[in-house]
């Protein structure tokens, strides 16, 4: 990719989704709007799959080490799947809470007369806290690690271990992420518009096309700043915990970004996890050795 190419591939991408799913959201009666992120993601892919091959960050990193089949169940089923049963968790679990907030706040904590650009930066910014802090603990607490282990165990990153993790920890960080969602009660719109956010940018952290973001980097949690989050070196992978965004990092002080270097090797130093599904299901409670 050449010279301001490089810088406006990023942006063009946040922004074209977003432009794309307010017009979906728009044209389509709001029983289809759960499909507006899916219907979005999957051409994104394709051009992703391209980009990787045509313009890769590392040649190596597209060479499959036998964990392409589990990548891709764990994209696009089992963290949909998980987000999804702990969006309803949420829902039981703060079933009053939430008869509380119909009732004296007409079912929002947002005004809804805001403009949906405002609803969604707010939303963005409380769900991103509660992310920053269960990642950031994933990487603390050894029982957490076990289960954060096979996401970080990939050692390669590209566009299909985007969605690499296992369903409990899934489950955990959407736990935190839908947190204020639920509990502010956004509209289904700005509910949207959030999860485009989350699911392109989520696939863009990882995929392996040597773009830059320049000033953006200081705004969103890019390629260039989560890679360094895969790395096999335990000081270097442990900071850039967000998840769409980047400054929770900077304000709590675990942003990295080594301009002049270029990361080499992913995956976790000394600890190889299993590249095939159902074993990368019951690694986490194996006995460590």
């Amino acid at each position: 990719m050449s010279g301001i190419l490089k810088y406006l591939f990023y942006p063009l991408v946040i922004l074209a989704s977003l432009f794309a799913g307010v017009l979906l959201l728009e044209h389509l009666d709001e029983v289809y709007f759960i499909w507006i992120p899916l219907i979005l993601i999957f051409p994104l892919t394709l051009i992703f799959v391209w980009m990787e091959f045509k313009f890769p960050y590392q040649k190596k990193w597209n060479v499959s080490k036998g964990d392409f089949s589990a990548d891709l169940i764990r994209t696009f089923f089992i963290l949909p799947i998980a987000s999804k049963i702990a969006e309803l968790a949420l829902v039981v679990l703060l079933y009053y809470p939430l008869i509380y907030i119909s009732t004296h706040f007409n079912g929002s904590l947002l005004n809804e007369e805001w403009w949906i650009g405002t609803r969604l930066i707010i939303a963005l910014l409380l769900s991103e806290f509660c992310y920053y802090w269960i990642h950031r603990l994933s990487h603390k607490s050894s029982r957490l690690w076990r289960l954060h282990a096979v996401h970080h165990g990939a050692e390669r990153v590209y566009w299909a271990n985007s969605g690499r993790f296992h369903f409990i920890d899934a489950f955990l960080g959407s736990l935190a992420y839908f947190l204020p969602v639920v509990l502010m009660g956004v509209s289904a719109e700005v509910l949207v518009l959030l999860l485009i956010l989350s699911s392109v940018s989520g696939m863009l952290e990882h995929v392996n096309i040597n773009f830059k973001a320049g000033f953006i980097n200081y705004i969103f949690n890019t390629a260039e700043l989560h890679r360094w989050h895969h790395s096999e070196k335990e000081n270097e992978s442990n900071s850039n915990y967000g998840k769409v965004l980047i400054v929770w990092d900077l304000i709590f002080g675990s942003y990295y970004w080594p301009k002049e270097r270029r990361i080499d090797q992913a995956g976790i130093e000394g600890e190889q996890i299993p590249v095939k599904f159902f074993q990368q299901v019951i690694h986490p409670f194996k006995s460590k050795k």
